[in-house]
């Protein structure tokens, strides 16, 4: 009996004792994880509290509009293609858009394209036009590096089905370190051609060969540092290539049927009263051209009543 009493105290101090090493062991774990963990404190309507700790930091996304490394220079590019509802109205509000966020339009190309055309005969002298037609617009937008991602995000609101998007990152620093090496070589060489001319003095042949080299090197210069200035620019304002269509679209319109003329002439007795309406204005005027001449009839008659005394007196 006391044997049992104490083997069962021995089992429980065990337990015991390594329940505790676990509760422990958790709360060390606990410790080294919670930097990692930390939560942010909300207030009431739901702002992040200032004495919390923060979240730690992360990426949101690998794509070139979002990396960033001081080490690389991205020229950065892309090529949208999506359907609208209404292309007009979507190029308008792109261009706001783009306008909002510190880029131009560089060229807009927008266009109606008629993919068929037929009449139809409805009434003897109309024709119903049908017009089959699609409205097109391919956009070159120039804008800021720092705001292709949030100006890429923005268009999804205007964008009915994507065909696709192509976003491209080409580092450009070996470019660039290239133009100043070029540059710094053609600085030390043009600083040892002038001190040749000067040197040379009268002798104007080698002058003459010496200075031709010189404008070379210089031209040779200039056109780095042009390559560099657009690389630049290039750097500082990424190229988006945006071409927007819409559905299929139809137009009736209601024309007049003119090659069916015979439909235009009026029936045979439109055409009667009309000749009647004709040969009564036609007496009318005659009538009055005749009222407008009685000197002439009345002298005309004088001499028809003379010429016939006369004639009577002669036989």
């Amino acid at each position: 009996m006391h044997t049992t009493t104490l083997v069962g105290t021995a089992f429980l101090v065990v337990v015991l004792a390594f329940g505790c090493g676990q509760a422990e062991r958790s709360e060390a774990f606990k410790d080294e994880r919670a930097p990692a963990i930390a939560e942010v404190a909300y207030d009431a309507n739901g702002v992040p509290d200032p004495s919390s700790p923060p979240e730690p930091k992360q990426a949101l996304s690998s794509s070139v509009a979002t990396y960033a490394d001081s080490s690389r220079r991205f020229i950065l590019a892309g090529d949208l293609r999506f359907r609208a509802d209404d292309v007009v109205k979507t190029s308008f509000a792109i261009e706001a858009l783009i306008a909002r966020h510190g880029g131009f339009v560089a060229h807009t190309h927008l266009c109606t394209d008629i993919t068929g055309r037929y009449t139809t005969p409805i009434s003897a002298d109309s024709l119903l036009e049908t017009t089959r037609y699609t409205v097109n617009n391919r956009l070159t937008i120039r804008i800021p590096s720092a705001n292709l991602d949030t100006t890429l995000k923005s268009l999804i609101a205007h964008v009915d089905f994507l065909d696709h998007r192509t976003l491209s990152a080409t580092d450009v620093r070996i470019a660039l370190l290239r133009d100043r090496l070029t540059k710094r070589r053609l600085a030390n060489h043009t600083g040892r051609l002038t001190e040749a001319i000067d040197e040379k003095g009268a002798k104007l042949k080698e002058t003459i060969t010496a200075e031709d080299k010189l404008i070379d090197r210089q031209t040779q210069a200039d056109e780095a540092t042009l390559n560099t200035l657009e690389l630049e620019d290039r750097i500082a304002y990424s190229t988006l290539t945006l071409d927007i269509y819409q559905r299929e679209a139809i137009r009736r319109d209601l024309i007049p049927n003119e090659q069916n003329i015979e439909a235009y002439e009026p029936g045979f007795f439109s055409k009667a009263g009309e000749a009647l309406r004709d040969g009564w204005k036609l007496l009318q005027d005659f009538g009055v051209e005749v009222l407008r001449s009685w000197s002439l009839i009345l002298i005309a008659i004088v001499a028809y009543l003379l010429f016939q005394r006369i004639r009577r007196r002669n036989n």
